[in-house]
């Protein structure tokens, strides 16, 4: 028995709480000046000593997308924090209905309900004017650090200045060369900011393989700083490894 596209389980211990299901119509995460792109982050929590199992059975996914005509299929492993072994899949965005069906076998869904404690999926915007982009949706680096803060709904827009006036700006001129940012649009807390820096080792990868620090004054820097800090009411910050082995991403993408 075939299935298309379903890829089910209940919610479970997701540490990006603040981040909740959400869906839209579907673009590319590849950013231009007309407007956001759109991705699909699914976050899930496989159980212990099942992670062969998941990971088995996440690569004939994959395959089937890769198949179908998806253009990228990213999987990164979680590295440090709760409820190891943990999961993020970053895939074209919108509801699954709008994107190429696959044929997989329903057999490779029972195998992932069976070693996933659960999921939860969501959809972010991500603004060409808070990024820096490569012109790939090939992530850059192996290693990926995620950086969540949320801010009160009055403070919302002033993020949103703070980080494309005084952030991006500061990121460019330390040497960052991917930066991927964005907020949590509908179905969720729509006033929680998402940025992903890349690096070729773990320790590179917080500062997105530049310095930001050192690209301006100290006094400058310290006053950034205090600016995003007076306007968030929350934060967490992730690192994750690139899954090549797990992923794929289309010619030409």
């Amino acid at each position: 028995m075939k299935s298309l596209n379903r890829f089910s389980a209940p919610c479970a211990r997701i540490s990006l709480a603040v981040l909740l299901f959400v869906t839209a119509p579907a673009t590319l995460w590849a950013q231009d000046d007309e407007g956001p792109a759109q991705i699909n982050i699914r976050l899930v929590d496989v159980k212990p000593g099942s992670n062969a199992e998941w990971q088995a059975a996440i690569a004939e996914v994959a395959a089937a997308s890769e198949a179908a005509g998806w253009l990228f299929y990213h999987v990164y492993q979680r590295l440090r924090g709760p409820n190891l072994p943990t999961y993020s899949i970053i895939t074209p965005g919108g509801a699954t209905n709008d994107l190429p069906p696959r044929d997989i076998d329903q057999s490779v869904f029972d195998r992932l309900g069976h070693s996933q404690n659960g999921n939860a999926l969501m959809t972010v915007l991500f603004y060409p004017e808070l990024g820096i982009s490569t012109g790939s949706v090939a992530p850059s680096g192996e290693f990926m650090s995620v950086r969540v803060r949320t801010v009160s709904p009055s403070n919302r827009q002033a993020y949103f200045d703070w980080h494309a006036n005084e952030l991006t700006p500061a990121a460019r001129e330390g040497g960052v060369t991917d930066l991927r940012s964005g907020r949590v649009a509908v179905g969720g807390n729509t006033n929680t900011f998402v940025r992903f820096y890349y690096g070729d080792t773990p320790q590179s990868a917080p500062a997105g393989g530049g310095n930001i620090g050192q690209s301006m004054n100290q006094r400058d820097f310290q006053r950034m700083i205090a600016n995003e800090a007076s306007l968030i009411v929350a934060d967490e910050m992730y690192l994750y490894r690139f899954r090549e082995d797990l992923s794929f991403t289309a010619a030409g993408q």
